[in-house]
């Protein structure tokens, strides 16, 4: 069934440029009304939400909202979004769509989302691009000696340093999904050959993108193939700690760990332990289980390890990556069709 058009859409986002959604969306509805309200709850609120079934613990407090931002709230038909404050059926009475700008979904409310007969989708496919040249980026940076030839420069040490070839190495990515898919179409650019486990993989499956494709049990019985192994998984308590001291003395010593997925994967201290043995090359890890990081966190100081605050993601097209979703999500929904990404709050 198509939804009335005079839609209002309310941005949360803390994006400057609203005007280039509202000529996105407009041509979809003419009489799209869309206002930028903000509402940023920040990181270290974003993770209780996720530990607590997306509502706040009741020692944390979230913003004051102004009565501004309440008045044009009342009467929105779609956000977007990454957090949503609590109260959403008071706050948000006509709200039957929100678009988020993240994969992840964690720090939302799936109840009283369903049970305001709310529609979530995520924002998988904004950041793959940027995030996979990341992954790409710190590969190669690794391979090819990049930071000893820097350091050989800043003590004006003329030290002839060679690299490795990249074409012919194995690359295992966990997790094929946006991310996923786009690490995987770059590195088919490089020569390497794919491998990739998915949650859904059965036995014998295929996929165009990757050499093969494997179920998710196959993890350990994979590592010993992978000159690096990619994860991009999404949270899931199913598979908290997935990477751990098994996993890890399952790699070769010369492989490559790189996870810009979630830290709850990741058993920090048997990483650190099989860095310090010489149990890895390297690992890359753009996440963590507790961020931000503590100053005296022993992630700081393992050898071998490039470490990135959350941030393989790059912001000059984010924005515009984001309401290029929308606007495709937009025209799905004004006409009543199955939109792209969608959540199952009930899983």
């Amino acid at each position: 069934m198509n939804h009335r058009t005079g839609l209002r859409v309310a941005s949360l986002a803390p994006f400057p440029d609203i005007e280039a959604l509202h000529q996105m969306l407009v041509a979809h509805d003419a009489d799209v009304e869309v206002v930028s309200t903000p509402y940023d709850e920040g990181l270290a609120f974003r993770n209780a939400r996720g530990a607590n079934l997306g509502r706040l613990p009741v020692d944390m407090h979230a913003p004051e909202i102004s009565d501004e931002h309440r008045a044009v709230w009342e009467r929105t038909d779609a956000l977007l979004a990454l957090d949503v404050p609590d109260n959403i059926a008071e706050l948000f009475p006509q709200l039957r769509w929100l678009q988020l700008l993240s994969v992840g979904h964690e720090q939302l409310d799936h109840a009283r989302l369903a049970a305001h007969g709310v529609q979530v989708t995520m924002g998988a496919g904004i950041a793959a691009a940027s995030i996979s040249e990341f992954v790409m980026g710190r590969l190669l940076q690794i391979w090819k000696q990049f930071r000893l030839i820097d350091e050989h420069q800043a003590e004006h040490r003329w030290v002839t340093t060679f690299g490795g070839e990249v074409a012919g190495k194995t690359l295992c990515i966990v997790g094929l999904g946006a991310i996923g898919r786009a690490v995987a179409v770059r590195a088919r650019a490089f020569g390497m050959h794919l491998i990739a486990t998915r949650a859904s993989a059965a036995a014998g499956d295929t996929d165009p993108d990757v050499d093969e494709l494997h179920p998710a049990d196959m993890l350990l019985q994979l590592a010993p193939r992978c000159d690096a192994l990619v994860a991009a998984l999404p949270a899931n308590p199913a598979v908290d700690g997935l990477f751990d001291g098994e996993f890890f003395d399952a790699m070769r010593h010369d492989a490559v760990f790189c996870n810009v997925g979630r830290g709850m994967h990741v058993v920090e201290a048997d990483l650190i332990a099989a860095l310090d043995r010489g149990g890895l090359r390297a690992a890359v890890l753009d996440v963590a289980r507790t961020e931000p990081l503590p100053a005296d966190d022993p992630l700081w100081a393992a050898d071998n390890l490039y470490l990135s605050p959350h941030c393989s993601v790059s912001l000059d097209r984010y924005s515009i990556n984001t309401y290029t979703l929308m606007a495709d999500n937009f025209a799905r929904f004004v006409q009543g069709k199955p939109l792209r990404n969608e959540v199952s709050l009930e899983r």
